[in-house]
């Protein structure tokens, strides 16, 4: 294509499938998702795209499974082999303290759930812990095979976020560390979530090679 004095490209890496469609092929849709070096491999990488956006003050605003690419052949490899990934659609990014443009249910936080319910979604201030609570519903997503919200539809999800009432059950990932990490993440108070750095010191990520747990 021919580009003019003021257009700009982003040239990314071909990938061999999306995260979700690797997740489906190794542990089967909702028969259990990635385990292993696998796990671990897809969950660092979500976290580094995560700290490379905060460092430089901007909010994701939708990370989920669809949004990363694997770049290494994983088609015949079984679930221990790992995994190379990398995030795309990072247009969606938009500057701390601004207010989100687009947004996925299944990836918002509560916080901002309950504004769009109310109809104060344009004065949605994001902060990082935006992305901390998307991480989180990531990472459950690709240890248990399923989204949270499986078979729910958008407004369903948000009228479950925006109730009061709403806390997250952790029991389908068997995993004790990366539950952990996980809950830290799903905090519904947004004060409470951990920061990126935090998260990427967590035991799960400094210890998993020593037995995955």
């Amino acid at each position: 294509p021919q580009f003019g004095q003021n257009a700009c490209a982003l040239v990314l890496e071909a990938g061999h499938q999306d995260l979700k469609s690797v997740m489906y092929a190794r542990g089967g849709k909702g028969e259990g998702g990635l385990d292993g070096p696998a796990m671990r491999d897809a969950a660092l990488a979500a976290a580094r795209c995560v700290e490379a956006m905060h460092r430089v003050d901007l909010v994701w605003t939708d990370l989920k499974p669809e949004n990363f690419i694997v770049t290494t052949d994983s088609i015949g490899c079984d679930g221990d082999c790992p995994l190379e990934v990398k995030g795309i659609d990072l247009e969606s990014a938009i500057p701390k303290g601004e207010t989100p443009v687009d947004y996925s249910p299944e990836a918002s936080p509560p916080e901002f759930a309950t504004d769009f319910h109310d109809g104060l979604a344009l004065d949605h201030v994001l902060e990082f812990t935006y992305d901390i609570w998307s991480l989180g519903m990531l990472l459950y997503e690709l240890s248990t095979g399923k989204s949270y919200f499986e078979h729910e539809s958008p407004d369903e999800i948000t009228q479950m976020l925006s109730s009061p009432d709403f806390k997250v059950d952790l029991r389908n990932v068997t995993r004790n560390r990366l539950r952990n990490l996980i809950g830290k993440c799903l905090q519904t108070d947004p004060k409470k979530r951990p920061s990126i750095t935090e998260v990427l010191l967590h035991p799960y990520f400094l210890t998993t090679g020593l037995g995955w747990y």
